[in-house]
């Protein structure tokens, strides 16, 4: 059995190195997460809004839960082997975090996009993925 569900209009996408900054996530129950200070997290310039989607799965007995998270954006932007986690903001408000201090980690990858045409969108799309027992986090003050 699978589930799907698509999260739109994510205006603001950010990134921080997981291991360093992350320390001290509290994980509430409902798939809720509490950051207790600031972190130092880098914006991504967004091209339009990212998407995010969630699917579930059942994996030798145990639910998996699978993030991508898709954004177009002209800011350089390079993996270089690191562990990131990434916050994300709706139009609405709501922030969301993919990623934490540990394993699994979230694997991003970038596809530089120079198009023939000038009526094509050109830049870079980040394409992170996290699967997980854990989920999306939704950020609770």
């Amino acid at each position: 059995m699978s589930r799907l569900q698509l999260y739109n209009n994510i205006a603001k996408a950010e990134w921080i190195l997981s291991p360093r900054h992350m320390r001290n996530v509290v994980l509430l129950d409902d798939h809720q997460a509490l950051l207790q200070y600031y972190r130092p997290f880098n914006p991504i310039c967004l091209d339009g809004f990212a998407s995010c989607e969630t699917s579930e799965s059942v994996e030798d007995g145990s639910r998996l839960t699978t993030v991508r998270l898709t954004m177009h954006t002209t800011d350089d932007f390079w993996v270089d082997d690191r562990h990131l986690c990434w916050r994300i903001t709706t139009t609405q408000g709501n922030q969301y975090l993919i990623g934490l201090d540990e394993q699994p980690w979230p694997v991003a990858t970038v596809v530089d996009t120079y198009p023939d045409k000038t009526t094509e969108r050109s830049g870079k799309t980040i394409t992170v993925t996290w699967t997980t027992p854990l989920g999306l986090l939704r950020i609770v003050d």
